[in-house]
């Protein structure tokens, strides 16, 4: 699976590399990636340089600047399998779908969207008929598992943070 990771910003010095806006929290997930994908085409990486929200990198085949420059304003993709998550965070892919329960059993709904705002991600869920909002907190996510597709909150601490939309 093919995900988009960022854009190509500008060419970086003389020699074909790109910087790169990264849209993961941290540009040093990056650091497995063996290919990445833009426009129809897949480059090897040859060299990538994390740098907080960007990477610089140097691609097979891209070996000047007017080359990179071609690059400018491209979306791009990497293989998910390579990026590196750190524990406790997940791809937001990987959340749409998810069956959303309290502690106690209740079903809430399926995770329709993740909006990010900023201070906390924000789960959108649906139950067919409302939907609700919720901040994603450590103290009401009691349990995320994306290979069941399963998401527990706190029944106390979601009564004190959920918004129902009329």
């Amino acid at each position: 699976m093919k995900l988009e990771i960022g854009k190509v910003l500008k060419a970086q010095g003389i020699k074909g590399e790109i910087k790169i806006s990264c849209y993961l929290d941290d540009a040093a997930m990056l650091k497995g990636t063996k290919q990445l994908y833009i426009g129809s085409n897949t480059y090897t990486v040859e060299k990538l340089r994390p740098d907080g929200a960007f990477c610089y990198v140097q691609l097979s085949g891209i070996t000047d600047r007017n080359m990179a420059e071609a690059l400018r304003n491209w979306s791009v993709y990497a293989d998910k399998e390579y990026i590196t998550v750190p524990q406790d965070r997940y791809f937001i892919a990987d959340l749409i779908g998810c069956n959303v329960t309290l502690d106690d059993g209740t079903k809430v709904g399926v995770v329709k969207d993740v909006l990010q705002y900023g201070a906390a991600d924000v789960f959108v869920c649906s139950d067919g008929e409302k939907e609700v909002s919720f901040p994603f907190l450590k103290d009401l996510v009691v349990q995320v598992n994306v290979e069941h597709k399963t998401v527990v909150v706190n029944k106390i601490r979601f009564g004190q943070v959920a918004v129902y939309e009329d």
